[in-house]
């Protein structure tokens, strides 16, 4: 017996004395340089048409299941190539195409970025002039990992195309509900319910609406590009008036209403003529903004009921 609890005795002193590595001391992977987000080849990014001079945060990581054990050096540059070679393999020849930035638009104040010894990832900053794009334009911007001063840059996550888009805090998917009546004939008029695509313009108070279902997207044929004729602005005054204005060359004839912010919806009416025939029509209604819910688009249905009951 003394024999057996010796030899357990030798046995546990010898394995406590060696060197033992532990599996998740060590990467379990290899390090590798990436831009985050850089996998999905395309990140949307928003431009605030209330700032001068928006900012565009993006990111840089180290991959590893450890902390960094030092910092990490890594330079950035523009890629057009890129943005051209999307516009030649994704897009149709008859469509719109994706634009650069001029250098006048936009900077990256430090395309050397560090990843600090412990963390997982550097940030660096776009600062774009967002009233200097047009609103039916496309803008991308490549973006390249150029070199790393440790461990190798990620296989395929190099590139990233940054897609901008202008927006402001009264633009994004609506619903008009609303009447169309005809002032030439009491009798013609039409209700409906129709969704409404409010794209920011000019600042970050106005917007700009398509009448009625006069909707425009890429593949739209020319002889139905409904932007000149038969859009419009609003702009959201200091009070939550309302003031309209044409587009191009959508006769509006006057508007007005007021904007609820606690609803996020218009209470509008306007006057236009009819370009193809001549009448001379009034919209009135509610655009609303569309909600994520069944019962959050119950208040907005009973709160316009209670409007138009007053």
């Amino acid at each position: 017996m003394k024999k057996i609890l010796f030899v357990l005795f030798v046995a546990v002193v010898t394995l406590t004395s060696c060197d033992y590595d532990w599996p998740l001391d060590n990467d379990q992977y290899p390090q590798k340089v990436y831009i985050v987000g850089a996998h999905e080849k395309i990140l949307y990014k928003s431009l605030d048409l209330s700032y001068d001079k928006d900012t565009v945060t993006m990111s840089l990581g180290v991959s590893g299941s450890l902390s960094l054990s030092k910092d990490v050096m890594t330079t950035i540059c523009q890629d057009s190539a890129a943005v051209m070679k999307y516009n030649d393999r994704e897009l149709s020849a008859e469509g719109r195409h994706f634009n650069f930035l001029s250098n006048d638009i936009y900077s990256i104040p430090n395309k050397n970025i560090t990843v600090k010894a412990g963390n997982a990832t550097g940030r660096f900053d776009i600062y774009v002039n967002p009233k200097s794009l047009e609103c039916d334009s496309m803008y991308m911007m490549g973006l390249r990992i150029k070199s790393t001063s440790a461990y190798d840059i990620a296989e395929g996550d190099t590139t990233v195309l940054v897609r901008f888009s202008l927006t402001n805090k009264y633009s994004g998917q609506y619903y008009m509900d609303g009447r169309i009546k005809n002032l030439s004939n009491p009798n013609d008029s039409l209700n409906y319910v129709m969704p409404r695509s409010l794209s920011a313009i000019d600042d970050g108070k106005t917007i700009r609406m398509f009448h009625y279902r006069n909707e425009w997207n890429d593949g739209t044929p020319k002889n139905q590009d409904y932007r000149s004729s038969y859009t419009f602005k609003i702009k959201v005054n200091d009070d939550n008036t309302l003031a309209f204005s044409t587009f191009d060359k959508f006769n509006i004839i006057a508007g007005g209403g007021v904007y609820h912010p606690d609803m996020k919806i218009y209470e509008l009416w306007y006057e236009y003529v009819d370009p193809s025939t001549g009448d001379h029509w009034k919209t009135e209604g509610y655009l609303y903004k569309e909600r994520k819910t069944s019962d959050e688009l119950r208040i907005v249905k009973d709160w316009i009921e209670e409007q138009r009951s007053k």
